[in-house]
């Protein structure tokens, strides 16, 4: 069941990061919003690097389990804000375009409406919310030494336990060597061989 959920986890940031490289990520059109979205993506990619050894050592590890726990949440709530922007950028979108043939002036005045101006303060509250948790699991992170794994998990190959005994197939392949290399050498050799068998 782990194995599900990491994967899972896996595969959402995949998603997150697909929005924000995404031509629908336009939407964010103030400057430092935008910054800050794109400082986000950096973090989310280097904190995504070392999921593979957080995801191996949170058996073992109660602290790394709740960073996991912590990470997880932090990205459901990027995901809604990436959300929350594309559906203001979406209603921005047709106010445009049912403003097509509006004054300069009138345009101007409804960029000044209060639920746009309303929307941006509660975004910057919540950006700077994110941020700060951002910034505390990145901390964290490096607190708990979790490595980044190119490729996934290193595993080393189990190798045979080594055996003095001899099988019976190599014993009879082995007998039959010797045989022929005595009897190659001194046919009366043959003899003493089969004794000692």
């Amino acid at each position: 069941m782990a194995f599900i959920a990491d994967a899972a986890l896996s595969a959402f940031f995949d998603s997150l990061f697909a929005k924000f490289s995404s031509s629908n990520f336009n939407f964010v059109t103030e400057k430092q919003v935008r910054k800050e979205i794109m400082t986000w993506e950096t973090k989310l990619r280097d904190i995504h690097a070392v999921l593979a050894d957080a995801e191996e050592k949170k058996m073992e590890n109660q602290t790394v389990k709740n960073w996991l726990a912590d990470l997880q949440d932090l990205a459901y709530d990027v995901d809604d804000i990436l959300d929350e922007f594309a559906t203001q950028a979406l209603g921005r979108k047709l106010m445009k375009a049912h403003q097509a043939s509006t004054s300069k002036a009138q345009k101007f005045l409804n960029s000044l409406h209060p639920s746009s101006i309303m929307f941006n303060y509660k975004m910057m509250s919540k950006i700077k919310d994110i941020t700060g948790r951002l910034d505390d699991l990145a901390t964290r992170k490096i607190n708990l030494r979790l490595e980044n794994y190119v490729g996934g998990p290193i595993t080393i190959p189990k190798s045979k336990p080594s055996t003095s005994l001899v099988n019976e197939d190599e014993r009879s392949s082995l007998q039959k060597q010797m045989e022929y290399s005595l009897l190659a050498n001194n046919p009366l050799n043959y003899m003493s061989l089969h004794s000692t068998f």
